[in-house]
């Protein structure tokens, strides 16, 4: 049996394969295997990941009939995973040769059920740089985790983590068209007995143009997906959470504040937009305001505040914001 197993979900990525797979199987870990899923692409993905496939017995191809979305692809690797651990990889970024070896032996050395480890996103085909940062310290309990997942020090990507192959298999995998690996974490880390930190960026997400995380696409019903997730998440840790200035933090700040910007700057009409934003603005109470203060978190505060009472107000502070 493999030691880990590292997940691809592929959909179109005829472009990005050759490259990522001999990447991937030069790992230097000398017990993993690569199980790629292909999400039902039409661009002769999968036919060159069995020709791969038929060279290297480390690399698997799970076909899919039909795309069916990151979130399905990611739970069907995970069905078809051998390994210990499980870590899920994006075929059009970068990572460290060692990143793996990295990753299992922080988990081994402290029975860990999640490593979270550094990361950084890449501009410009490298041109700029903004790094994800990992806690520091000893391992902690998950429900600690998740109180730093909710507060943002534990960001909800995927892919700068290790997870235990028992508590991957037990996920929910939110089929949000956007930030479903927030939803996976915020799982993950509840389901988690010990997780640990290492500070090696193992990890680069190169960020392109016209990628979700830059698109103006909807998100308006992924955040409601993600929300209803994370709170789901928070009830079977210690429904206390829910009412704890943690959660009201991130409800505030990544669901109320990231759907009325998204309402504002989404693909909507007029009517839609309008109906989006007065929906989230009756949900942004005084409760939100008041842990966005206690939490010193000044700009998001100002957006809130400027959300509440202008939306043109709002929008030039936006403007400002994203400079």
């Amino acid at each position: 049996m493999p030691r880990a197993t590292i997940v691809v979900p592929v959909y179109n990525g005829a472009s990005h394969l050759p490259e990522a797979l001999p990447r991937l199987l030069a790992q230097c870990f000398d017990s993993f295997e690569v199980v790629v899923v292909d999400d039902g692409s039409t661009d002769g993905s999968a036919d060159l990941v069995a020709r791969a496939a038929a060279a290297d017995d480390r690399l698997r191809l799970v076909a899919l009939d039909r795309n069916g979305g990151v979130a399905n692809a990611r739970r069907r690797g995970v069905e078809a995973a051998a390994g210990e651990y499980v870590w899920f990889v994006d075929a059009d970024d970068a990572w460290r040769d060692d990143a793996l070896a990295i990753l299992v032996a922080a988990a081994d050395a402290g029975a860990l059920d999640v490593v979270v480890a550094g990361a950084r996103f890449v501009y410009d085909g490298g041109a700029s740089t903004r790094p994800i940062e990992a806690p520091t310290g000893h391992p902690i309990t998950g429900r600690d985790a998740f109180e730093l997942l909710l507060t943002g020090r534990i960001t909800g990507h995927l892919w700068n983590k290790l997870f235990r192959r028992e508590v991957a298999a037990a996920l929910e995998f939110t089929p949000a068209r956007v930030h479903s690996d927030l939803a996976m974490t915020a799982d993950a880390l509840s389901r988690a007995g010990r997780v640990g930190f290492v500070p090696d960026v193992v990890y680069d997400y190169r960020v392109r143009g016209g990628s979700i995380i830059t698109s103006r696409s909807s998100r308006a019903a992924s955040l409601e997906l993600v929300g209803d997730a994370v709170a789901r998440a928070a009830a079977r840790l210690d429904p206390a959470i829910l009412d704890g200035d943690a959660h009201r933090y991130f409800h505030a700040r990544y669901i109320v504040l990231s759907g009325i910007k998204d309402g504002v700057q989404g693909p909507y009409s007029a009517e839609e937009s309008t109906a989006i934003v007065a929906r989230l603005r009756r949900r942004l109470g005084a409760s939100d305001l008041a842990v966005l203060a206690r939490r010193r978190d000044p700009r998001r505060l100002a957006l809130a505040v400027a959300a509440k009472t202008s939306i043109p107000v709002y929008r030039r502070l936006l403007r400002v914001a994203e400079r």
